[in-house]
């Protein structure tokens, strides 16, 4: 059976103001009407049920992940981390609960703030990695087919096609390219071998879980007595103790960059991983007037271009004879940057904790 776990940690600093410690992107209606992990959730619909879907969050955000489902019936699993430990920590957290439960459980692994469209072809590729992970030992990562030379995501080099679901195709992997310069970006592109690394996952929970031991011994010590505890007095006191001293690293410094048998499936979806304002204002593009100003809230723009202004209360914000700017109000903070520069907005939050001025953060 093929298991959701929704990876919803992280702070998201670059929504700052809307985005805070405690409420994160993930939660906040940023690309569309419904909050981030609430669109995450619906697109499940159609291969994984409700109650085979994990989601794994820092405990002081498990209110607001519930509240920004919205559900009416029951809920999915919720799996509160105790310290944030990254990727790997987490994964490895979500694998044991899994395991436990069913032993050939496949693990789809999702971003809890990523915007996928359509949803129908999203499905279609997923069961794709689902069959190659069922099949073979193997651990299965979801290639972005690129549409420009990015130079904020990382690469994954594609080598000998293995085989082919339907028409979806399945390769073999050289391996992972950091971000790349630009330069080096438009080689890969050209070379058409190369795509943009999602960091979504599909393999069966004892595969990841054997890597995680044979890679990260530590960690895997931490989960095997994690996994004891499961469902016993002593869990939440077992899982604090066990977690607090993990190493931060993600899966792909402690798995992805070792394994032997990795394959990529091509993923020709259309996908984002909201990583800025800007971001934003391309995804709601469809909202934009006819000079590419997208306004949400009570806003009023004129003689402005491009500019993405947003207010979320009562407050009005007015924009006059603007090119290419950010405003984003909130209750107690309001930033105003070029759209160019919006992901250069962690940059104030960094400013914001070295002044600890926390209220803000």
């Amino acid at each position: 059976m093929v298991h959701a776990v929704i990876m919803a940690g992280g702070s998201g600093t670059r929504f700052w103001p809307q985005s805070r410690t405690a409420r994160p992107k993930q939660v906040l209606s940023i690309a569309g009407p419904r909050p981030m992990i609430a669109e995450t959730v619906m697109r499940l619909e159609g291969l994984v049920p409700i109650e085979r879907t994990t989601i794994v969050t820092h405990e002081s955000q498990v209110g607001h992940v519930l509240a920004g489902l919205g559900v009416s019936g029951p809920p999915p699993r919720i799996i509160a981390e105790p310290f944030g430990r990254d990727t790997a920590a987490c994964i490895g957290l979500a694998a044991v609960h899994i395991r436990r439960e069913d032993p050939d459980g496949v693990m789809l692994i999702l971003a809890a703030d990523h915007v996928i469209r359509p949803a129908a072809r999203f499905l279609e590729v997923t069961r794709a990695a689902a069959e190659v992970a069922t099949e073979e030992a193997c651990l299965v990562t979801f290639g972005i087919k690129p549409t420009y030379p990015a130079t904020g995501y990382g690469y994954v080099h594609r080598a000998a096609l293995v085989r082919s679901v339907g028409d979806i195709a399945v390769y073999d992997v050289h391996g992972f390219r950091e971000k790349p310069a630009r330069e080096v970006a438009d080689e890969y592109i050209a070379s058409g071998e190369y795509y943009w690394n999602s960091g979504m996952f599909c393999w069966r929970a004892d595969v990841i879980l054997d890597c995680l031991r044979r890679f990260t011994p530590e960690l895997y010590a931490a989960l095997e007595r994690i996994e004891a505890a499961i469902a016993t007095p002593s869990e939440e006191t077992v899982l604090r103790e066990a977690y607090e001293p993990l190493e931060k690293i993600s899966i792909d410094y402690a798995v992805m960059e070792h394994a032997e048998t990795i394959r990529v499936v091509e993923a020709d979806y259309d996908w984002s991983d909201v990583g800025s304002w800007a971001s934003v204002a391309a995804l709601r593009s469809d909202e934009a007037d006819e000079r590419g100003n997208v306004v949400v809230g009570k806003c009023v723009v004129h003689d402005a271009d491009d500019t993405l202004v947003i207010s979320d209360d009562d407050h009005l914000v007015g924009v006059l004879g603007m090119e290419g700017v950010v405003v984003v109000h909130t209750p107690d903070a309001t930033l105003v940057c070029p759209r160019e520069r919006a992901e250069e907005v962690k940059k104030l939050v960094e400013k914001l904790q070295a002044r600890r001025m926390d209220k803000y953060l």
